[in-house]
């Protein structure tokens, strides 16, 4: 048993320190998601949801910090009662990672007609009132080389936009976000976000591909990367309780053999 023992011991250290790392990168995962506005994760709820979301996935990073912590002190100091609330820690970490899960599968289907949706109401709404969804729109325009929310030509169709009347035309801005990278802040990007209605656009200037497209490309490229960490993470976290549990019953043992 001694020699078993002394390995399970090793062996569960070892997970702690990945699961260290864990809580660490999740840590900053949420703290990247929450100052970096260009994230496209953002349009995959609503904005009091995703500010939920990212404050969720902070304090499950804490959580499994502190699962660490007592997991290595546990079993470094023969500790039972630590890793007991190591492994309740663990266990509730594991069931709302399980249930999370669960509900993006069963919503699989209505994540893409949400993304479209939300992305067309920046663009018509949003945009306009909302100076931070302003700022972090034209960060993902300019980043991911995009315009509007399926093209160019959305920032011409909705009554909310910035527009100016004259005496023979009514006119139309583009956001300056949209021109290529050679001709921001140009003559030539002014001329071709400020049009009247009916003017052809310049694909040479602006962008001519729209953010949705772009963002759900880059979404379904990933999607496969994050199932595959969250399946091994997942894993880990499994081992974790099953040697948390094999370890509190043999404390008892050895307890008994000093006895």
């Amino acid at each position: 048993m001694g020699a078993g023992y002394t390995c399970m011991k090793f062996l569960f250290i070892v997970l702690n320190i990945i699961f260290l790392l864990f809580s660490l990168a999740g840590i900053g995962a949420a703290i990247w998601m929450f100052v970096d506005p260009s994230i496209p994760l953002h349009f995959t709820q609503e904005a009091n949801d995703y500010l939920v979301s990212v404050i969720i996935i902070l304090l499950a990073s804490i959580i499994l910090f502190i699962v660490s912590i007592l997991g290595i002190y546990s079993v470094s100091k023969e500790a039972k009662k630590a890793l007991v609330a190591s492994f309740c820690l663990l266990l509730i970490i594991v069931v709302a990672e399980v249930a999370a899960g669960v509900w993006g599968y069963t919503n699989r289907d209505s994540l893409e007609l949400h993304i479209k949706t939300s992305i067309r109401r920046t663009v018509r709404e949003d945009y306009y009132r909302d100076d931070s969804m302003k700022r972090s729109f034209d960060v993902i325009q300019s980043k991911m080389h995009c315009c509007g929310a399926e093209g160019p030509i959305d920032w011409t169709k909705e009554k909310e936009l910035s527009m100016s009347i004259s005496a023979d035309a009514v006119r139309y801005r583009i956001p300056a976000s949209c021109c290529r990278p050679e001709y921001e802040n140009k003559e030539d990007c002014i001329k071709a976000t400020n049009l009247a209605f009916g003017s052809k656009l310049n694909m040479t200037v602006i962008y001519d591909k729209g953010c949705y497209s772009l963002i759900m490309s880059e979404l379904t490229e990933n999607i496969c990367v994050i199932m595959i960490i969250g399946g091994v993470i997942l894993a880990v976290q499994v081992l974790g309780l099953i040697l948390a549990l094999i370890l509190a019953c043999s404390m008892n043992r050895s307890h008994r053999y000093k006895a």
